[in-house]
C-alpha cells in the first residue's frame, strides 16, 4: 500500500482499516513505512482507532512481527512508541535510511 506524500487520519483510516479487511493474513507480515518525504496529519487519536480494527483481525499472527519506520526526522520515535502502546505484539521502530531498514528485517528473517 502506498499514500502519495501526505494523507490525512480519515484516508489512512478507510485504506488500512479497507486493506486488512481484505488481507488479514497482512497482520503476519513486517510492514516497512518510508516517511522520509511524508507531511501528513495522521494523529494519535487516528491510530487508536486503526489500532482497534487491527485487534479484532490480528488474532496473535503478529507476534514478533515489525512495524519499521524510516525517517530522519528526530521527533519521529516518540510518537511511534506513543502509537506501539496499541500493538503489544508488533515490534515498532524507527531507522534513518531505507538501507538500515532492509538490514534489519534481513537480519531477522535469517534468523528465523
Amino acid at each position: 500500500m502506498r499514500f502519495a506524500i501526505s494523507t490525512n487520519g480519515p484516508a489512512f483510516l478507510a485504506a488500512m482499516q479497507g486493506w486488512i479487511a481484505q488481507h488479514p493474513e497482512a497482520v503476519g507480515y513486517d510492514w516497512l513505512y518510508d516517511m522520509r518525504i511524508y507531511h501528513g496529519t495522521v494523529s494519535h487519536d487516528d491510530m487508536t482507532q486503526f489500532a482497534r480494527a487491527y485487534a479484532a483481525i490480528a488474532d496473535e499472527r503478529d507476534m514478533g512481527r515489525y512495524a519499521v519506520f524510516v525517517s530522519p526526522d528526530p521527533g519521529l520515535p516518540l510518537w511511534i512508541r506513543a502509537c506501539a502502546l496499541h500493538f503489544p505484539r508488533r515490534i515498532f521502530t524507527v531507522v534513518r535510511t531505507m538501507a538500515d531498514a532492509e538490514k534489519l528485517l534481513r537480519r531477522d528473517f535469517s534468523a528465523k
